[in-house]
This record gives structure tokens, sequence and C-alpha cells, in this order.
């Protein structure tokens, strides 16, 4: 196994990488402890930025979150193992304020767009987030334009911040969601941190291919996606195409995830 404790170390030869991969098989895509395997989290990593670097891949960056939100979706299966109070028809968190990273849009935005109805719905959505500051979304709360029925009709391709918001207190959430009373989110065990490495490895991976790690606004990036023609690929070629949309005000280059994804792409750099 190569020693990963220098971050400073030579770039590895092809042959080594090539042993690396085989090595990472293990682990790419399959569930595992994130507070107790940092190998995998590693391994999971350099995957995210090979799928980023592929250009031979048809929309890399969708297929990158695609990645990452299955991997999620599999951790939690296995280690969320307290009850879950949330089921098809429970939408309390659904009017919550959404960020994600641009590569989680773009995924979205390739079905969203196929529907004209929920296509207009989400400009509408974009409207009011732009004209609500996020301080004052908890109290002038829009609804998520992917709700329909009750139920999220974008399921497969939800953001992973709406993945990991699993509670196990319907009481609570209606008591803070509906009656917007003061009280502390009852989170199934584990999806917090289970999401906040997920989150790492993404801004890892996408500081490593030199593409913005923020996340920003899901509506108002969603419209920006959706009526934009090529945008994942313009955005893959660096144009700015989000520069107008919010970026969420607690995702700061100071913030504790964005210093540890920081110092995972320096790690793992020499190694792609």
């Amino acid at each position: 196994m190569i020693d990963f404790s220098d971050p400073f170390r030579q770039r590895l030869t092809a042959d080594q990488r090539q042993a690396l991969l085989r090595e990472d098989e293990q682990w790419v895509g399959k569930a595992f402890d994130v507070q107790a395997n940092p190998r995998a989290i590693q391994a999971n990593t350099r995957h995210l930025t090979l799928i980023l670097l592929d250009t031979k891949l048809e929309l890399r960056a969708s297929r990158a979150a695609q990645f990452a939100e299955q991997l999620m979706d599999a951790i939690m299966y296995e280690y969320a193992k307290s009850p879950i109070a949330c089921s098809k028809g429970c939408s309390h968190c659904c009017t919550t304020y959404v960020s994600a990273t641009i590569p989680e849009i773009l995924n979205l935005a390739n079905t969203v767009r196929r529907t004209f109805i929920r296509r207009e719905r989400v400009l509408s959505a974009a409207e009011q987030c732009k004209a609500t500051p996020q301080l004052y979304r908890e109290v002038k709360r829009v609804i998520c334009p992917m709700l329909e029925n009750h139920a999220c009709s974008e399921y497969a391709n939800r953001p992973v911040s709406c993945r990991y918001l699993l509670s196990k207190s319907l009481e609570t959430c209606v008591k803070i969601l509906q009656r917007g009373e003061e009280a502390e989110f009852q989170y199934t065990d584990n999806v917090v941190v289970i999401r906040s490495f997920i989150i790492i490895m993404m801004k890892a991976a996408l500081e490593m291919v030199g593409l913005p790690q923020q996340h920003y606004e899901l509506n108002q990036a969603l419209a920006v996606a959706m009526t934009t023609e090529d945008a994942e690929a313009r955005w893959l070629a660096g144009e700015p195409l989000f520069a107008s949309v919010d970026v969420d005000r607690n995702d700061t280059g100071t913030s504790h995830l964005h210093g540890m994804a920081s110092h995972l792409a320096k790690l793992l750099a020499p190694t792609i």
C-alpha cells in the first residue's frame, strides 16, 4: 500500500497509479464507515476526480454527481441505523433553503428541463429565491418546484442536501417546519456526518480539476442550467455561467468542510 502520510511527495509513476487504482476497486462505489476508513474516502474521491477529468464521458459533471449521490445512498442504507420518520407524502422540509454543487445542479437540470410545467415552476421559484435573502428563507418559505402531490418528482436525481435530511421525529419536523417553533432537528443517526464526508469528497475532486466547488442556491442555479444552451460543456470549459447566482452564505473559504476538502485535494493530487 502506498504511504499517504506526506502530502508533498512527488507525483506517482504510471505503474504506481495503475496499482493504486486496482487497490481502489475494493472501495469505489461501496458502502463504508466514513469515520473509520480514510482509505475508502481517498479511493472514492480519486474516482470522482477521474470522472470529472474524463473528456470521453458525455456529461461528466452530471456523472460525477450521480456517483456521489448513489454512494451516499449506499452508505446511508448501511450506516443510518435509527428509525426514519420520513415517508412518501411527508413534505414538511420541502420548503427549506437548499444549496448544491454545480455538478448536482447540472444533473438535476437534465431531467427537469424535459417537463414544461416543472421547468416553469423552477423559473418561478428562482425569481422568488432571488428576491428573498438566504437569512429570511426560514420565514418566507419557497415551495420546492419538484414537489408534486407532496412527493419529490425528481427523487432519483435530488441533491445531497435533500438526501441527508432524514428525521427520526415527525412531531419535531412539524414543530419546526410548520409551526415555526424553536426545537433541535432530530436527524437520523449518522446522516449529518455522512453528508459532510460526501461534500468533502466532491469539493476535493472539484478543486483538483480546477472547477468551482461552492454550493449555490438550488432554484436560481437550476434556472440558469436549464435555460443556458450547452450549460454543462460550457461550465466544464471554465465559463462563469453561475456568477449571478447566490452562493450559500455558510459555504465560505474558511468553513470547516472547505478546509478539510482542500487538505484532501492536496493529499491526493500527486496520485491523479
